[in-house]
């Protein structure tokens, strides 16, 4: 029935909000969790931001485990200052501790103010211009505090509903007008906050299932170089026999990356990408990890691929500087010790860890981001793993830029520049050397890094062997390629592929007398050899890539280099040369004639005459017996 006032007019009445009230545990829990992690002003600020909701309402009720409606005073208790800590902390948890009130709550925010909460979830820090424009206002958000260095007076929010955000001071982006970078506040929540609001923004970061068996809608490439990189590793044992990748303490430089990406003929992913940071990312990636690879199992021989990627990727989340560079190519300036407890390698032992889960599933690098949140919700260390480097770590002369974009890393961009395309960049890296699968958003405009276009990946049977998540491991069938042709008249190698991935090994055997055609001689076989056993390994590395199907002619040319090895025996005696003067007849004579110092010397041409060193002091001896001193 409608009121009336005391002239009998009728007055509207505001509608009342009913709560629903949770288990006497859960909310005990969320009341004990928020009253151990937040202060009293923090959790009356919580409280406060209730108010331009349960404002629209004429009365809060809260309806009972058992029925009935019953007046929420709590919810009225948790606003007023005067209110114990317990008591506010006990409002704010009657609506954060049922899905229901909180989703009531949030879906009585405006989409400008839904947008910036998934904002702040999802890059954990977000500049007040950003958010300003997010919420489509010019006004300041907070009171402009004043900043020294990682401090800052106490914030004032304009308004109640931001009363959730918190501040932290970190260096800008931006250059200050003295032409260095100065101190700005970027919007943030409490990992506590942060884990009460996540379930509701992105409830996909708790499903127990994110693999998908098919892609999604939408333009897809796939890139599977499973079987690819099989040829590739043969190719790249090859060189590696021959000494075109060395091991270095420093690992793989610059030189190594020209090299390979033309000896291995590795073509880029991204085409019409000109990643002008460095050389070639697919060839930067794949033999950055089978040099270290080889560096685990240098003393194995030439284990088989399979066995190379087992070995890497059960070391791959601890590899320290290597896996650093790997993941972070297009960035300049990091600094190891920044990043505390190898928090990049447990971006990729997070992501490692879903692929297992999910071993034939497309599953996307966003759910995973977001698995990293659900994973460990409410810790620091969700925030810290998926920020990879803090903010505050960065040291003060340090500037972190990205070449790919050109521009200057800053506290709002770290989520994305290392956290998501930390993993992307994982993803890519399984790809290149065949142990995943990944698919390309070919929609996706390239603006963060080279890979910002990778959106799914999968394990291959190679990944689930190197996962140790199967016992046996079958390659993929090769058609079977003749690459060369020998000419059984002539030392003449005729490449009948075009381009032949295996033309690389001929420099170091023949010359090229054509474009296909090369011309092997005893000179140019033996370049660089040294010994019988570099001519053995060279003629294997032949017969293993080039051919195996030797006509007679190039059996008997091998056959005789390796005869014609150390034909000459090198005589270690170590012998002391003197020359006769051919006017001192007597002298002549008697070294001639005389038995006991002939014995003793090997004559040479000319006047010259061979002393070994052990019987210099008989010579002497003789020769004074003669009255010469020697």
């Amino acid at each position: 029935m409608a009121q009336t006032d005391i002239f009998g007019n009728t007055v509207p009445t505001l509608p009342t909000l009913v709560l629903e009230e949770p288990t006497a545990e859960h909310w005990g829990d969320i009341t004990s969790f928020l009253e151990g992690r937040c202060n009293k002003n923090q959790l009356l600020n919580y409280g406060e931001a209730f108010i331009p909701w349960i404002s629209k309402y004429g009365k809060v009720m809260r309806r009972t485990r058992n029925g009935r409606i019953v007046e929420a005073t709590e919810a009225t208790l948790m606003t007023k200052s005067n209110s114990s800590k317990h008591v506010i902390a006990q409002g704010v948890a009657l609506i954060l501790s049922s899905d229901e009130n909180l989703k009531l709550y949030v879906d009585s925010l405006s989409d400008e103010m839904k947008e910036l909460w998934r904002t702040i979830l999802f890059k954990v820090f977000v500049t007040q211009k950003e958010a300003k424009k997010i919420l489509k206002t010019t006004s300041n958000l907070f009171s402009q505090e004043r900043s020294y260095y990682y401090y800052s007076d106490k914030v004032v929010w304009n308004k109640r509903e931001y009363g959730w955000f918190s501040t932290e001071s970190f260096r800008s982006a931006e250059l200050s007008r003295y032409g260095y970078r100065d101190y700005e506040s970027y919007i943030t929540v409490s990992p506590a906050v942060h884990a009460l609001f996540l379930p509701i923004f992105y409830p996909e970061a708790f499903d127990e299932e994110v693999g998908l068996n098919e892609l999604p809608e939408g333009h897809y490439r796939t890139i599977n170089l499973e079987a690819e990189s099989q040829v590739h590793y043969q190719l790249f044992c090859g060189l590696y026999q021959q000494g075109e990748f060395p091991l270095k303490k420093k690992g793989v430089g610059t030189a190594d990356m020209k090299r390979g990406q033309k000896k291995l003929a590795l073509t880029e992913f991204f085409p019409g990408d000109t990643t002008e940071f460095r050389t070639n990312l697919r060839a930067f990636s794949y033999i950055q990890q089978l040099t270290l690879a080889k560096q685990f199992l240098i003393k194995s021989g030439n284990p088989s691929y399979e066995d190379v990627m087992r070995t890497l990727f059960c070391e791959y989340s601890s590899l320290g500087n290597w896996l650093l560079n790997l993941l972070y190519p297009h960035i300049k300036g990091l600094r190891q010790q920044m990043t505390y407890y190898g928090r990049h390698g447990k971006l990729c032992h997070k992501m490692l860890t879903w692929l297992r889960e999910e071993s034939d599933r497309w599953v996307s690098i966003r759910d995973i981001y977001l698995k990293i949140f659900g994973l460990e919700n409410g810790e620091n260390s969700s925030r810290f793993t998926t920020l990879v480097f803090y903010p505050r770590d960065e040291q003060s002369n340090t500037e972190m830029i990205n070449e790919y974009t050109g521009k200057q890393i800053a506290a709002n961009s770290y989520a994305m520049e290392f956290g998501y395309t930390g993993l992307q960049m994982c993803a890519f890296l399984m790809a290149s050397v065949g142990v995943a699968e990944i698919a390309i958003n070919e929609d996706q405009n390239l603006n963060l890094s080279p890979v910002d276009a990778v959106e799914y990946v999968r394990l291959t049977p190679l990944g689930r062997y190197a996962l140790d998540l199967t016992n046996d491991y079958d390659a993929p069938e090769q058609e079977h390629i003749a690459y060369f042709e020998l000419d059984p008249e002539r030392l003449i190698i005729r490449s009948l592929v075009e381009p032949n991935p295996y033309a690389q090994l001929l420099t170091d055997t023949s010359i090229a007398i054509s474009k296909n055609r090369f011309e092997t001689s005893a000179l140019s076989f033996l370049s660089s050899c040294h010994t019988k056993s570099d001519v053995e390994s060279k003629i294997k590395i032949f017969q293993q890539f080039i051919s195996n199907d030797l006509p007679p002619l190039w059996k008997q040319f091998f056959q005789s280099l390796l005869q014609h090895c150390n034909p000459l025996q090198e005589d270690r005696t170590s012998y002391k040369l003197y020359t006769l003067d051919a006017q001192n007849r007597d002298l002549v004579q008697l070294v001639t004639t005389d038995p006991s110092l002939r014995q003793l010397i090997v004559r040479a041409e000319g006047y010259r005459i061979l002393v070994k060193q052990d019987d210099i002091k008989k010579f002497e001896i003789q020769l004074k017996k003669h009255g010469y001193l020697l």
